[in-house]
């Protein structure tokens, strides 16, 4: 499984992004220098309301990434697990050692298969 994405660190940074990128649609393109420090003042400026919009958002950001990652730990745990009693067995789990013995792939994932139909002997 893939790694859980990244979230923003805080509601300033997703107000930063937001605002960057209305600022570049309309202008069509970003100065970080002059309008980094018009967002900036834009956010000190902004309500306490409009503030707690963004930390609201960013808490239950938080809290679904931490859901997430908590799921994807337990993944890549029972993978992990799969995997080390499988080369503890003896199987072999080389996609292409495997094709070319004939066998089944173990999975269809973008490493594993599908492979190329086995040559005729």
């Amino acid at each position: 499984p893939g790694r859980v994405p990244k979230i923003s660190r805080s509601a300033y940074s997703m107000y930063y992004a937001g605002q960057k990128g209305v600022i570049f649609r309309s202008v069509g393109k970003f100065n970080q220098k002059k309008d980094g420090k018009k967002i900036a003042a834009a956010w000190k400026v902004l309500g306490e309301e409009e503030k707690q919009t963004y930390m609201d958002k960013i808490a239950t950001l938080r809290d679904q990434h931490e859901a997430d990652e908590e799921w994807w730990n337990e993944e890549i745990k029972a993978w992990r697990d799969t995997r080390m009693m499988k080369l503890r067995s003896g199987v072999e789990l080389d996609p292409l050692k495997r094709h070319s013995m004939g066998l089944e792939p173990l999975c269809e994932c973008s490493k594993c298969g599908p492979l190329p139909p086995a040559l005729p002997t």
